[in-house]
């Protein structure tokens, strides 16, 4: 344990590099959430809640359809993604294999930093426990509406847990790896 800043100069480079695409991974996949979700426990909530009726369509069946509601321009352009429970399956069945399989690759990479045997041991809970409160949040709002933003903040914090496990394993990886001078293990 802890031999990766020891180790050749293409063991590094592979670590390195695998951490930096999975930045890169990291950045669209925030981009993605920015566009068709939020990054607030509200937007969440409503962007995996189950469709209801939208707030026109009775409009034509009550007594009086003659009236005036304010529209602006800007809200025109707006468009709300809803992601439905067949979405939400697919997302899950799609994205947890995934998570999963990140969350072990950058335990490998935990594993050959020089770090305490309990600093290592909670990132690695970090890693794979950030992913499970993202996606329990994700289902908390859909199954229990009522609750959405609870479940929304669950979601948002799962997310922005595994970018700061994923930052502070690449700052340290970086550090040892490149800056830091070359000292055997101890741990």
């Amino acid at each position: 344990m802890g031999k990766l800043p020891e180790s050749p100069f293409e063991a590094r480079l592979g670590a390195t590099l695998f951490l930096l695409l999975l930045g890169v991974a990291d950045l669209f996949g925030a981009w993605q959430v920015r566009n068709f979700a939020a990054f607030t426990p509200q937007g969440v909530a409503r962007s995996v809640a189950p469709a209801g009726h939208h707030e026109m369509a009775m409009a034509c069946c009550t007594v009086s359809t003659f009236a005036e509601t304010p529209v602006s321009p800007e809200a025109l352009d707006v468009t709300e993604h809803h992601i439905d429970r067949e979405l939400l399956v697919q997302d899950t069945h799609v994205h947890v294999p995934v998570y999963a399989m990140a969350a072990a690759l950058l335990a490998l990479v935990v594993l050959g930093l020089r770090l305490s045997s309990r600093a290592r041991s909670a990132f690695i809970m970090l890693l794979f426990a950030a992913p499970a409160l993202d996606f329990a949040g994700l289902w908390g709002a859909h199954l229990w509406p009522g609750e959405g933003s609870a479940f929304g903040a669950l979601a948002v914090g799962g997310g922005f847990l595994m970018g700061a496990a994923y930052l502070a394993v690449l700052g340290i990886a970086m550090f040892q790896l490149w800056i830091s001078k070359k000292e055997p293990s101890h741990a």
